[in-house]
Parts: structure tokens; sequence; C-alpha cells
């Protein structure tokens, strides 16, 4: 029997099989728990529109997709939600610009009325291009 304990030699292969066992742990955990993408800025996109109603429309079947991913009311209830061109556009749910048809270089503001009464939903788009065009009966003080 060898009564000298351990040696340089022994230290070596033991730290060696230790270190090798922290890095299969740092790999296997680096895999498992990998850290989730943050979202990225949705970059919209300059598009022109042919005439203002083209432009209600877009926003309010923007609309409509957000309500439907989001909105989880009951049947019996009666609600009235605002969503603005903003929020669509930030939420990636209205994926390009408002611009003004008249003033390229000018954007326009809006916001859908999402109305709910019982089962009967309606969503009535409001725009404002400058002073171009303004929807009938659109409030400002609904856009922030």
């Amino acid at each position: 029997m060898n009564q000298e304990g351990w040696g340089f030699k022994d230290f070596i292969i033991i730290l060696g099989i230790i270190m090798g066992a922290v890095i299969i742990t740092f790999i296997i955990y680096q895999i498992t728990f990998k850290p989730e993408k943050v979202a990225e800025p949705i970059e919209t996109v300059k598009k022109t529109y042919s005439s203002y109603e083209d432009m209600e429309y877009e926003l309010k079947r923007s609309a409509e997709r957000y309500q439907n991913d989001k909105y989880s009311g009951r049947d019996d209830d009666d609600e009235t939600w605002i969503l603005s061109s903003k929020l669509l556009i930030e939420e990636g749910y209205l994926k390009n610009k408002l611009l003004d048809i008249n003033d390229s270089s000018a954007e326009c503001e809006g916001y859908v009325r999402f109305i709910k009464k019982g089962a009967y939903i309606s969503y009535i788009p409001y725009l404002k291009c400058g002073s171009n065009y303004m929807t009938e009966g659109y409030e400002s003080y609904y856009i922030e």
C-alpha cells in the first residue's frame, strides 16, 4: 500500500473532473434557461392610401384584430372602449402610419370607438388629418 497520500498528478485529475462537471453544468443551464428575447419595436412603414375612407377602414380593421386578441368580456356586458391609432401602432396591430393623402409629411390622428351592447358589437373609426380632413363626430379629447 502507498502511504504517501495524494500526489500532484491525482490533484490535477480530480481538478479536471470537477472543472469538466462545472462546464457541462453551465452549458446545460444556458441551453435550458435561455433568456427570452426582448421584443424589438415594430418599425412602421410609410404607406400611401388612396382615400381617407381607406385609412378609416384600416384603422377599424386593426381595432377589430386588437379586440379579438385582448377583449374577454361577457356577452351581456355593455361597454365602450376607445382605441387610439397610437396604441394600435405601438401594439403592432396598425402596421402603417396614417399619413395625410394630401400632405405625406403630415401624420393623421385617429381612434376607434368599440361599442358593445349585449351581443351586438360595432367599431366606429374617427380620423383627423390636419385641416384637410376630419371624420364627422371626431372628438380631439380621445387622443392622448
